[in-house]
């Protein structure tokens, strides 16, 4: 701070005296000559840039003598750079998609957590980030962790998928091809309250998308992908979740509703909803727990 000072003083002119007259008055023979900036003091002037600080973070997450809230830390500080859509194409050229997407397997669930939180934010509604997350590898490895990982680290890494295959023709076909699909399936069948409820939402919004007549056909899945839903056991996975339901669970219950009334709207989703013989009886197990409208699914069933 000393330093900043001593440079201010040097450098910066009178300003009373250089607005008394159109021109500022010249420097004296006898003034100290103006001195350089140190970069030290640029930076804490002007901050360093995004690219500096971004390869700060993973350095200091990678770094086993880091202790673990500082590297936690320094995982919401590179969330919140991504954020910015710039910063997060930057990631390629930094060379540091692999370090974040090799994060995914550190030992630290918060440590995952972080990692993918980051994945997730950078490639969201971003071309560019997703084109290069995806070709290290950065879709397979989420999928991983969603299929099998604590709780809390499954949901991170279903919000890191979702934000990649989100009105993303190339990240949604990559995704199937991936199986996907089966993921999903599974976050259903095993997945915690949360889980499930971002996994039915997820699933309402990419029928949603199916369905959506106004938008160019280049730029949605298309029908294949609903009659594929409905094919895979996805309305007996949501019985049996339905089934399970209690006042904890009414948001993951409200959203699986809502999955199978927008499922509803295809051909294949009406019948693959009126031939599952448990749903009805889950739902009239679900509303002596839980008071939620099924008036729409009622109709289907």
């Amino acid at each position: 701070m000393d330093s900043l000072l001593k440079w201010a003083v040097l450098n910066g002119a009178n300003i009373n005296e250089a607005t008394a007259s159109e021109d500022a008055p010249a420097r004296s023979s006898t003034d100290p000559a103006p001195q350089p900036l140190d970069p030290a003091v640029l930076d804490v002037i002007l901050g360093k840039p995004a690219s500096v600080q971004m390869t700060e973070c993973i350095e200091a997450v990678e770094n086993p003598d880091t202790p673990l809230d500082a590297r936690e830390v320094a995982l919401d500080d590179l969330e919140m750079l991504v954020e910015n859509i710039d910063n997060a194409q930057n990631l390629e050229p930094l060379a540091l998609w692999p370090r974040i997407i090799g994060l995914f397997a550190a030992p630290e669930p918060s440590i995952r957590i972080g990692a993918l939180w980051v994945a997730g934010t950078a490639v969201q509604h971003n071309p560019k980030a997703q084109s290069a997350f995806t070709s290290h590898g950065g879709l397979q490895r989420a999928l991983e962790v969603l299929k099998q990982d604590d709780p809390a680290v499954r949901t991170k890494a279903l919000y890191c998928v979702s934000s990649l295959i989100r009105a993303n023709i190339q990240g949604l076909t990559e995704f199937i091809a991936n199986e996907g699909l089966s993921a999903l399936l599974q976050a259903i069948q095993d997945g915690s309250d949360s889980l499930r409820q971002k996994t039915f939402f997820l699933l309402r919004a990419l029928i949603d998308e199916a369905l959506d007549t106004e938008s160019p056909e280049s730029l949605r899945p298309g029908m294949s992908l609903p009659n594929a839903i409905a094919e895979m056991g996805f309305v007996a996975a949501s019985a049996a979740a339905i089934k399970e339901v209690g006042e904890s669970s009414r948001a993951a219950y409200e959203q699986a509703v809502e999955f199978l009334v927008v499922l509803g709207k295809t051909d294949s989703g009406r019948k693959a909803i009126k031939d599952c013989a448990d749903l009805s009886a889950a739902l009239e197990s679900a509303k002596s727990r839980v008071s939620v409208d099924t008036k729409e699914l009622d109709l289907l069933i």
